[in-house]
């Protein structure tokens, strides 16, 4: 999976946090036991091979401070996602979001923040760290991702797929935001098991 080496990056729709301010927190949502059980469906019989060493999105040490600025300065292009991984998440959510403008009415799909982070985050649905994995906070309306979730699943569980998965793991969260945008979170049932209405959910944002 390759982007075209001219095309623009818009790193607007990203705010990097990583290493900045050191918060460590808990709770937060995550990215669900049907996504983990997709991811792992498609990692075995999608294809694909497991990211090379040197090119997971572990590229920022715990006392080094990115910022939005910096990854503005890093990631311009399509040459640039196709160098630096996250300059590559950085195509996917630009390419979700550019997908869903489409599909609703003019003006109608509200963006949606990506926010990388890396040990803890403050978010509107309150604090969470990285082993919540992805999600997405209806209450801000953002998404957050500890960049480091897709190394740790290829190297705790030997997971395959490369940048399909991780392209797929983006989607979902943004499946999440459509939901929130056309009021079927708020249609969700208390309640568990293979029917329940919070099942149905996440296999909603799945396709």
């Amino acid at each position: 999976m390759r982007f075209n080496e001219d095309a623009e990056l818009d790193t607007s729709q990203v705010s990097d946090r990583r290493g900045v301010g050191g918060r460590l927190a808990v709770g937060g949502g995550g990215l669900g036991i049907v996504g983990l059980v997709i991811y792992f469906v498609i990692s075995q019989l999608g294809g694909g091979a497991p990211l090379p060493a040197g090119a997971g999105f572990g590229d920022v040490s715990a006392d080094q401070q990115v910022g939005s600025d910096a990854i503005g300065e890093k990631c311009r292009t399509g040459a640039d996602a196709n160098r630096e991984a996250d300059c590559r998440a950085v195509a996917f959510i630009n390419s979700i979001q550019a997908y869903w403008t489409g599909q609703f009415e003019s003006g109608a799909y509200q963006e949606a923040q990506t926010n990388f982070f890396s040990g803890g985050v403050r978010t509107g649905c309150g604090n969470a760290t990285s082993a919540a994995g992805p999600f997405y906070c209806p209450a801000d309306a953002e998404v957050y991702i500890d960049l480091d979730f897709f190394q740790e699943l290829q190297q705790r569980f030997g997971a395959t797929g490369g940048p399909f998965v991780e392209a797929y793991v983006l989607a979902h969260e943004y499946g999440h935001h459509v939901q929130h945008l056309l009021g079927t979170s708020d249609q969700v049932r208390p309640g568990s098991g293979p029917t329940s209405d919070s099942v149905r959910l996440e296999l909603q944002a799945d396709c």
